[in-house]
């Protein structure tokens, strides 16, 4: 496929981060050439509709590239995601979370489920693929769908008067839900099922598929787990609890599988790759543990009450789970070349940037909660990780510029 849209992938994980150090300096010296709100809202949605959406589209085409007849509607998908993508975020700096930016917000959504029916239409033609792999993306995609009524309950609470009520919140809370447990999760694991299909190495499809529908049918309680702090009667959370632990005993069955290959992996892949992978997976037990914490009551409290415990939770999940779990998916394509020391590299400054971040985020939500003082060089500190991340992530853009002779597998 057309290299150009990787690099498009590149640049919005480029602006990402380089936003996200532009908000950190906010907190050592303050300016008002842009609101630091806007800037937050255009990191955001870039993080997750620009670099995490496309990004994982990316790997999709990049698998079927060569079976796929509409190669210009594919095209056509990358281009529109690209520009809205980009036009999206500039509004969102301009004006912040106003007409433009919520105008652009709802073109990707439409794009969105026109990039769902194309990937529907590859996979239900496709039989040589594991039928675990077809389960796991199809089920993300629907879950993708469903997220988008979030969206449209934020405009109808706003229009009606109802911004500053819970009724946004729950809004807020299923679109996030949806998209990071849903879709984010079930797509990239369908794809990485896919990936280590083409490489011939057998899984054990049982474990896999059980595992699947734990995790897929506690999906839908587990949205309760986000709202427990709203008042909504005696059964929410007992659904919360149902939810969270089904989801916990799914991630189980699903590592486990993948734990039997683990050799077969080790075969095939680098030692950057593996060690990209084996990160990810940890990240995914640990992010599942973590919801898992939330059934309790006063640990729930304190968490949403604790602002950097919650932002420490959707870096841990966006730019640790979701992101390394694509460049690892990168790295296993050789559209990173896994051997060359830029690479390496770059994931170390990489992991190194984000590894300090979630340290301070979490440790200054500890100090919080002991009533201590807080995390001597918080802001400096934060500051530095960001700058880490965003060299790492220009690191890896020039690793994939730098191969030319990439091929898929």
């Amino acid at each position: 496929m057309p290299r150009v849209f990787i690099h498009f992938t590149f640049l919005f994980f480029f602006l990402t981060a380089l936003s996200g150090v532009w908000m950190r300096f906010f907190f050592i010296k303050q300016n008002e050439i842009v609101p630091y709100t806007h800037i937050l809202h255009g990191h955001s949605h870039l993080a997750m509709l620009g670099w995490a959406f496309i990004g994982a589209f990316v790997i999709f085409l990049s698998i079927f590239w060569k079976k796929v007849k509409q190669k210009k509607q594919a095209i056509s998908i990358l281009f529109s995601l690209c520009i809205v993508s980009l036009l999206m975020f500039i509004a969102f700096l301009y004006q912040g979370y106003n007409v433009l930016s919520i105008i652009f917000a709802t073109l990707h959504i439409f794009i969105e489920y026109w990039a769902a029916v194309f990937m529907y239409k590859i996979l239900k033609k496709e039989t040589d693929m594991p039928k675990s792999g077809k389960l796991f993306i199809n089920s993300a995609l629907l879950a993708l769908v469903i997220s988008s009524i979030g969206p449209y309950m934020l405009g109808l609470t706003s229009a009606t008067g109802l911004k500053d009520t819970y009724y946004f919140d729950m809004a807020m809370y299923f679109y996030l839900h949806f998209q990071y447990n849903g879709w984010l999760t079930l797509f990239l694991i369908g794809l990485f099922i896919i990936i280590i299909h083409m490489k011939k190495i057998p899984i054990e499809g049982s474990t896999l598929k059980l595992g699947f529908w734990i995790y897929f049918l506690s999906l839908f309680p587990g949205y309760f787990l986000s709202i427990l702090f709203i008042n909504l009667g005696s059964i929410i959370p007992t659904l919360a609890i149902i939810g969270s632990i089904g989801q916990w005993i799914g991630i189980l069955f699903i590592l486990a599988a993948f734990k039997k290959i683990w050799g077969d992996l080790s075969q095939y892949y680098s030692k950057l790759t593996m060690n990209c992978l084996w990160i990810t997976l940890i990240l995914l037990f640990i992010k599942s543990t973590a919801e898992l914490g939330l059934i309790s009551p006063a640990l729930a409290d304190l968490v949403y009450e604790t602002r950097s415990i919650v932002i420490g939770y959707l870096h841990l999940t966006l730019l640790g789970f979701v992101s390394i779990f694509i460049i690892t998916q990168y790295l296993m394509m050789n559209l990173i070349d896994s051997k060359a020391k830029i690479s390496t590299n770059g994931f170390i400054i990489l992991i190194t940037g984000f590894a300090l971040n979630e340290l301070l985020l979490f440790s200054q939500g500890l100090s919080e909660w002991l009533k201590h003082v807080g995390i001597p060089f918080f802001t400096e500190g934060m500051f530095a990780a960001s700058g880490l991340l965003l060299m790492g992530v220009i690191t890896l853009w020039l690793s994939f510029g730098t191969n030319k002779q990439h091929h898929m597998l």
